[in-house]
């Protein structure tokens, strides 16, 4: 078994099923999201786990370790059998489908894109309302998120509908065009 503190971001790929998987929200009991991925990894089941770095301050030492972006959350490529293997680790509370996998699956391309390219998402309360946008250039051309703005920044909001979280990313107010 690996080292559950070292597990990848993504195992697999990201990208439409054209078999009969489906992409789902897992949700997991607290703490547990990177052992589902070690059950992933066992199972041979695609996932995506977007993480963040944490730094903890401790008085003789500073830790840092990377800890998942959305907690309790893991979003994984799966059929019924690989459903039902993921069940049998004990660490999962439910699957959760999404009714558009194609909306769902860009909007954790949109994430995954904003990572690749080494930019720090940060949490973000979830955009219920606000302003559609689309970035016309720079280097999230073509994302499209909402726009949020407190004290003079501007951050492009990302939500992920299916579970009703959020993270966003600072973006110049020049680089975007409203859609709606």
């Amino acid at each position: 078994m690996n080292n559950i503190a070292n597990i990848e971001e993504l195992h697999g790929t990201l990208d439409i099923p054209d078999d009969d998987t489906k992409w789902y929200a897992v949700y997991t009991k607290s703490r547990h999201e990177k052992k589902v991925a070690q059950g992933c990894i066992d199972y041979n089941i695609s996932y995506y786990l977007p993480l963040q770095e944490s730094v903890r301050h401790y008085k003789n030492r500073i830790v840092a370790f990377m800890k998942p972006l959305f907690s309790g959350y893991i979003f994984c490529r799966c059929n019924g059998d690989g459903k039902k293997q993921l069940y049998q680790t004990g660490h999962i509370c439910k699957f959760i489908e999404p009714l558009d996998q194609i909306k769902f699956l860009k909007e954790l391309l949109q994430i995954r894109g904003v990572k690749e390219k080494g930019f720090r998402l940060f949490p973000h309360s979830y955009l219920q309302r606000g302003r559609r946008v689309r970035v016309i250039r720079g280097p999230f051309k073509n994302f499209q998120g909402k726009i949020s703005h407190r004290k003079g920044k501007y951050k492009l909001v990302l939500n992920i509908d299916l579970i009703r979280q959020a993270v966003a990313v600072e973006i110049d107010i020049r680089d975007i065009e409203l859609i709606d």
